[in-house]
């Protein structure tokens, strides 16, 4: 179980995984679920927070590697959506999303740091 699933309380036991978006190279899709899930307005702005990061990370990388000046970007500060009874992302799309991206913004970190 990665980080993101324990943070926002996934549970994959007993459930068969369907291949993730960067296994099968498809960009990640965030379904509606009937009953449950995040708050959609919430997990957008976590995502969102999570993207700048990354954009933010990679122009920092680019600079580094034209010889140019650069600055470490902060860590985005993300707050678990909260969840709603119906209409909310379905949670699992939603931790596999987030996981995804933090596993990228974190390479792009040690990429600067190293």
């Amino acid at each position: 179980m990665g980080f993101f699933s324990r943070l926002f309380g996934g549970n994959d036991e007993g459930r068969p995984s369907a291949p993730a978006a960067a296994e099968t190279g498809m960009p990640p899709i965030l379904r509606t679920s009937r009953s449950g899930g995040y708050d959609k307005r919430e997990t957008l702005v976590m995502l969102d927070k999570l993207t700048t990061e990354k954009v933010l990370l990679e122009e920092a990388l680019a600079a580094k590697n034209s010889g140019a000046p650069y600055q470490m970007p902060p860590e985005a500060d993300i707050t678990v959506p909260s969840t709603v009874k119906m209409g909310g992302f379905n949670e699992e799309d939603v931790n596999e999303y987030a996981e995804s991206l933090a596993a990228e913004n974190a390479s792009l970190r040690a990429g600067l740091l190293g």
